[in-house]
């Protein structure tokens, strides 16, 4: 009987042993889990941490790049009012030089006054040709070379004109290349196109009123009047280039 115990005994021990070794391997698989949780947590640790820090960064960027853009955009304005000024007087210059031209389309070129033969009534010897010159008191010739002087400054006032608009034009774009970062140009490449066919506009429009300028001056030229002499001859008076 005591034979029978000690073996149920045995049997009883060798039992717990093996569940005791059962649960030494599940508590090490449990901590090895465990190990590899803790280790996942920190990796998911640290990559929250490193995104907030881009995060913090790419804030602090996009608020560099709005106080740019605002800055730039009032350089831009700045400077937009600056060019309308200067257009402005320019308009206004050349609306003066197109009414004292108005106001002395008789007098253009008046230095230069010739005598174009003209063919006269017949006389017994039969038709013929006269050609002569009429002399000019000197008040009339300082007159001529001064409304002379007065339109060569015009074409020369024009001609500038002309290169201060070009280098206008040349200064904006210059402007914008140079305060505008990559990012900027991206965000305002359209209002930029925009304006940038708004100046093209403004620029055609002024060289065709210069081209109708031009083209006005060469109708003074062509002016001419036929002044006939008591004795029956008559003269065509017109004005010549003094070029």
């Amino acid at each position: 009987m005591h034979l029978t115990t000690i073996r149920a005994m045995e049997k009883d021990l060798d039992l717990v042993k093996s569940d005791t070794k059962r649960l030494k391997e599940e508590t090490e698989r449990m901590m090895k889990a465990k190990d590899q949780t803790c280790s996942k947590i920190f990796d998911k640790q640290k990559k929250i941490a490193s995104l907030h820090n881009d995060s913090s960064t790419l804030s602090q960027t996009l608020e560099l790049i709005i106080q740019e853009r605002v800055n730039t955009s009032a350089k831009l304005q700045k400077k937009k009012t600056y060019y309308a000024k200067i257009m402005e007087d320019m308009n206004a210059k050349l609306q003066e030089q197109q009414d004292w031209i108005n106001s002395h389309k008789l007098n253009t070129n008046a230095g230069k006054l010739g005598l174009v033969e003209t063919k006269t009534g017949a006389h017994e010897e039969g038709d013929i040709r006269v050609k002569t010159s009429i002399a000019m008191d000197p008040k009339t010739h300082r007159m001529g070379q001064e409304t002379n002087e007065k339109y060569n400054d015009i074409m020369t006032k024009l001609d500038g004109s002309k290169a201060k608009l070009e280098e206008i034009m040349t200064n904006k774009s210059k402007l914008v290349l140079e305060n505008c970062k990559p990012a900027l140009i991206t965000m305002d490449m359209k209002a930029l196109e925009e304006e940038h066919k708004a100046l093209l506009s403004d620029n055609a429009a002024e060289v065709e009123y210069f081209q109708c300028l031009q083209h006005r001056i060469e109708q003074i030229k062509g002016i001419s009047h036929v002044i006939k002499c008591p004795c029956g001859v008559e003269y065509k008076v017109e004005l010549e280039n003094s070029g």
